[in-house]
């Protein structure tokens, strides 16, 4: 499903060279859901963006699906990323002045779905996660848990194979969180998602298939 082959991750400047990733070699199977854990800095949001399409590595390769993706034109990333890959944020990034409905279809713009269509999956994403009746809601009428709920909505909308949650109970209280992982359980078992979490709270980690731990940019199990 996904498989990191010798990625190496570099930023330079004029004066300066950071190694955020180094030999970094993964395999993570088609509806496993793994956790990676480490402290602030050791790379762990630059390996999801990478996984994620949203960077890529200075070295190195990235399967997909079967797909390696080094090869694919600007317009193939988006298209790839749109219909593989979903995404859920610590800070939701849902836009302040759309309702519930249309933050949950921004994915399905591109999509050659009639509006009329793209507004039922967009309900029945938000049915998957309980909130089908905020709909007409706007971001700063809901609580903490349930703007990740409506970010886990527009995550799932476009039926990905593969969820990407960069510490998605982050921002929230203990009560949020179980509801949130929760619902992540449920893609995984019941609708066979793939999902990538990076946490720092090993309670969470515990309940995953597998963790991968980072230090300094380097996988150090």
């Amino acid at each position: 499903m996904i498989t990191l082959k010798n990625i190496n991750k570099v930023y330079r400047t004029k004066t300066l060279e950071t190694q955020a990733l180094e030999n970094v070699n993964l395999n993570i199977e088609k509806g496993e859901f793994v956790s990676i854990m480490g402290p602030s800095g050791c790379g762990k949001s630059t390996l999801l963006n990478i996984i994620g399409l949203l960077d890529e590595p200075t070295s190195g390769t990235v399967e997909i699906n079967g797909e390696t993706t080094s090869g694919m034109s600007d317009k193939q990333t988006a298209r790839f990323r749109n219909e593989t890959l979903g995404f859920v944020f610590q800070s939701f990034h849902l836009i302040n002045t759309l309702n519930v409905l249309d933050n949950v279809m921004l994915p399905l713009l591109y999509r050659k779905n009639s509006t009329a269509n793209k507004k039922e999956l967009a309900k029945a994403a938000l049915e998957k996660v309980g909130l089908a009746h905020r709909m007409d809601h706007f971001p700063s009428q809901l609580s903490g848990g349930q703007m990740q709920r409506v970010a886990i909505a527009r995550a799932i909308v476009g039926n990905p194979s593969i969820i990407l949650a960069d510490e998605p109970c982050g921002n929230l209280d203990s009560k949020m969180s179980r509801e949130i992982m929760d619902i992540l359980h449920d893609l995984n078992k019941n609708q066979g998602i793939t999902i990538v979490m990076v946490t720092h709270n090993e309670q969470q980690a515990r309940e995953t298939d597998r963790t991968f731990h980072f230090f300094d940019g380097r996988q150090v199990n």
